[in-house]
């Protein structure tokens, strides 16, 4: 993928912002702005040069790169073709990505989206307790921000700490060895050989494994537990996505950031399946009701009654909103269908 060095460089960029695949957040206080799909990509699947790249890079106002983060990268079973080359496995840990900044002559730390994150506002008052002068400010520096309250599924105990995950080159891109420059680094595997031997590894209290080949293309793999509970402590199901989404008109996009990517093909798959069974009810009912021929409501009674839509079809007769009918009509069926939970 092309290096870019100002972030107007990226041909898709201004159509990405205008349709919503990536969001723009200015600084609260400097000319700085921070790009960022957003989970509309992420449930669209809408990858491309300027989605990959824009994930919490940082700019100046003319749109020069100031941090440059990883592009996004995706599961090991996303990924088609991996490449014949040596490679580099570290620990992936569960907590919030950093990426710092300067305000001056001041580091700072921003998370993918947004400089003012609860998450953002802490790692920045960590990283006041760190040596910084090993700092080369030519340099992008990648954390994992790790404090008990930002828990997601690993329990880190009372950890509060900065890890550092990469060191990138901001004007190039290049990525430079992690190397001890005063903050703790992401653990590394040197003992595995096989990239799909880490597919059956499922250890506890783990997140997975980050996998760098050396062309500089990362992919992740998640311990099948970690997933799983993940799911479990969001709660989502087939039920919340009908209650809480679809019968309230909620922007479903909205759930993407609350489940793994492993996630993101089931819950696309489940809501296709009942918006589908949605449509399949009121295409039925309306079929019913072009081809009842009757003058009086008495007699429009007399076939509605006969079919299992006479609610729906006396909705359509008066011209109300009978969506919630059809809606409920769906979730008082047993569930049909199992989505692929793959990734």
């Amino acid at each position: 993928m092309k290096v870019v060095t100002n972030v107007y460089e990226l041909a898709e960029l201004r159509q990405m912002v205008d349709e919503g695949y990536i969001s723009v957040r200015p600084h609260p206080t400097a000319p700085l702005h921070i790009y960022n799909y957003t989970a509309k990509a992420q449930y669209a699947g809408m990858w491309n040069h300027a989605t990959l790249t824009c994930r919490g890079v940082i700019t100046d106002s003319m749109g020069t790169i100031l941090a440059r983060p990883f592009t996004k990268f995706f599961n090991l079973e996303q990924v088609e073709h991996l490449p014949d080359e040596p490679f580099e496995v570290y620990e992936k840990l569960d907590g919030s990505l950093g990426i710092l900044y300067w305000l001056g002559d001041e580091p700072c730390i921003s998370t993918r989206g947004s400089f003012e994150s609860p998450q953002s506002q802490i790692a920045t008052e960590l990283l006041r307790a760190y040596d910084l002068s090993g700092l080369d400010r030519r340099m992008t520096y990648l954390f994992e921000i790790i404090y008990p309250e930002n828990r997601i599924v690993v329990n880190y105990g009372d950890r509060r700490e900065l890890v550092l995950l990469a060191i990138i080159d901001t004007a190039t891109g290049r990525e430079f060895p992690l190397t001890e420059v005063g903050f703790p680094v992401a653990k590394k595997h040197d003992d595995v050989t096989d990239v799909a031997s880490l597919r059956a590894l499922n250890w506890d209290n783990s997140e997975g494994f980050v996998v760098r080949f050396a062309s500089g293309l990362r992919v992740k793999v998640k311990c099948a537990e970690y997933v799983r509970l993940h799911r479990l402590l969001t709660g989502v199901s087939e039920k919340m996505i009908l209650e809480e989404y679809l019968m309230t008109g909620a922007d479903i996009t909205s759930l993407v950031e609350r489940v793994p990517d492993e996630f993101h093909r089931w819950l696309q798959q489940t809501v296709n399946h009942l918006r589908a069974q949605y449509d399949d009810i009121e295409r039925t009912a309306r079929q019913i009701f072009t081809a009842t021929e009757a003058t009086t409501r008495k007699e429009y009674a007399a076939i509605f009654t006969k079919t299992e839509y006479s609610a729906i079809l006396f909705h359509i007769l008066d011209g109300w909103d009978y969506s919630q009918l059809i809606w409920k009509s769906i979730k008082a069926r047993p569930l049909s269908f199992k989505a692929d939970e793959g990734g």
